[in-house]
């Protein structure tokens, strides 16, 4: 397990999935979901080169099919710890025969954490290091505490900095991106959370959400999210979850059409090969509502 720790801040990491593991302020508060295995294990994976799951959990990628989990390889990876200092580390995932049987490329994807007072910055950057054009999606996926420290019994929003209401996606019963869309769930860009908002799974954005929100009770400390090069939103939890997650996306998931190949998925990034791409996004723990 990797410390940083800050003035403000103490983080930990895993090297398997190079995953956020603990977010703990100079108060000894946590902000991040604990993982407990028995409502869900995750706190903070990484979804790379997938988002989701796919039709027969197979993904067409040039004319052939590859049996690959939901939100893909990298949260299931060990990943190489190239840097680390007090404040900041580089963890490094690269292809090998396990990641290829799923997804045949030649990658590398280095995630860089990197804390500054009360904010963290996620930094994912990935390289085609092959000879080929590389289609992926990627995506964050931090679960934070629902109810947050010191708000429980209050109502939790999230507000969209840019005041949109946009409308949304579903899952289908397959786990699918379905095409109906749906009536947002915003006021004027303030969703009201309700576990009722989850008994269908996951609320997937995939317009109009803008690139900065904050989550928390009205009137107390709560985490600003900035996700300036994602374009789509996920927010899920299990039904009755104690925790809420906000997932700025590049790529949504997959359509129940099993014809459908990644490389024209919506948001999809084709990287050329030798080609570098960073998709950064930012955690501000500790903070007011904004405006």
């Amino acid at each position: 397990m990797i410390q940083l720790r800050g003035d403000a801040l103490t983080i930990t990491i895993a090297e398997l999935g190079a995953e956020l593991q603990s977010v703990t302020d100079a108060q000894g508060q946590d902000w991040l979901w604990n993982g407990n295995p028995a409502i869900w294990a995750g706190r903070s994976p990484l979804l790379f080169p997938v988002i989701g799951k796919h039709p027969d959990g197979k993904v067409l990628i040039d004319g052939k099919r590859y049996p690959i989990k939901s939100h893909g390889v990298a949260r299931t990876s060990p990943f190489q710890l190239v840097t680390q200092d007090d404040t900041a580390c580089t963890l490094r995932l690269t292809d090998n025969d396990e990641t290829r049987q799923a997804y045949p490329f030649a990658f590398a994807l280095d995630m860089t954490y990197r804390l500054n007072g009360s904010a963290l910055t996620l930094t994912a950057r990935i390289t085609n290091t092959g000879d080929a054009e590389m289609p992926f999606c990627f995506g964050y996926h931090p679960a934070f505490l629902w109810p947050l420290p010191g708000a429980d019994g209050l109502p939790h929003r999230i507000h969209l900095a840019n005041g949109a209401s946009p409308d949304h996606l579903r899952l289908g019963a397959d786990g699918q991106r379905a095409p109906e869309r749906h009536a947002s769930v915003f006021e004027d860009g303030v969703l009201t959370l309700d576990h009722a908002l989850f008994f269908d799974d996951a609320l997937i954005i995939a317009e109009g959400a803008g690139h900065h929100l904050w989550y928390g009770a009205d009137g107390l400390a709560g985490v600003a999210v900035d996700f300036p090069d994602m374009p789509h939103l996920g927010i899920w939890t299990k039904p009755n979850g104690p925790y809420i997650c906000i997932e700025p996306w590049h790529g949504l998931p997959s359509p129940p059409d099993p014809d459908e190949p990644l490389a024209k998925r919506a948001g999809a990034i084709l990287l050329a090969p030798g080609a570098a791409t960073e998709l950064p996004t930012t955690l501000t723990f500790g903070v007011p509502l904004a405006g």
